[in-house]
């Protein structure tokens, strides 16, 4: 997933999706005032396994990304800026491009890295007094877990039809993460928040349909 400039990276054997976005002009409303998210966020950190700081995305995420994907997966939190940074160089981004990033998907290898402020996103909609003043950044976030989970499911590099899929089935996801209610107001709000986002998508993620698996 990419926003303009966009660029969309795979492997000379093309196992690996970037989900990519670009954070200009984004606008985050706090109580009524216009306020630019962090790049990349700050995120929570945590210790790894390793003594790392990256760590396995919340028990709930994953278990969400599974059901969205239809198979298991793991699905990683970047920590801090600095570990998003590393995470992507490693897959060959360029390190002073990191911030234009928010998660990448390893087709073959089902695992899914987040970036910090989207892993921060999904983790504020579970705490329902601060959704309303983050309702972009949450929309936004769990759009990109359903994005990088359709890549996963359908094996596929098709990027309007990924975005296409998850424009459909974000409701669906934040209902049941985070029991908004189908016809709330909540619930027009969110998925208004994402659209706005989604259109300052570029032409390869524009205007596809989500067709039946082959």
């Amino acid at each position: 997933m990419a926003w303009a400039p966009t660029r969309t990276l795979t492997t000379a054997l093309g196992t690996i999706v970037f989900a990519a976005l670009f954070f200009a002009a984004v606008k985050e409303g706090h109580a009524g005032a216009a306020v630019g998210p962090n790049r990349v966020g700050v995120g929570h950190a945590a210790a790894g396994r390793d003594g790392g700081t990256s760590s396995r995305a919340d028990l709930w995420i994953s278990a969400e990304a599974d059901r969205l994907s239809g198979r298991k997966v793991t699905v990683t939190c970047a920590a801090t800026a600095q570990e998003w940074v590393q995470r992507l160089t490693e897959s060959s981004f360029p390190a002073a491009e990191a911030d234009e990033y928010y998660g990448f998907s390893l087709i073959r290898q089902g695992e899914i890295v987040l970036s910090p402020y989207v892993c921060e996103g999904l983790r504020l909609g579970a705490v329902g007094s601060m959704r309303r003043s983050h309702e972009l950044q949450i929309a936004w976030s769990v759009n990109v877990l359903v994005h990088e989970t359709v890549h996963l499911a359908r094996f596929t590099l098709d990027e309007k039809l990924t975005e296409a899929c998850a424009r459909i089935a974000l409701p669906i996801a934040l209902h049941r993460l985070y029991r908004v209610a189908y016809h709330s107001a909540e619930m027009r709000r969110l998925t208004s928040a994402a659209t706005w986002f989604r259109r300052t998508q570029p032409a390869a993620y524009q205007g596809g349909t989500c067709s039946a698996p082959a």
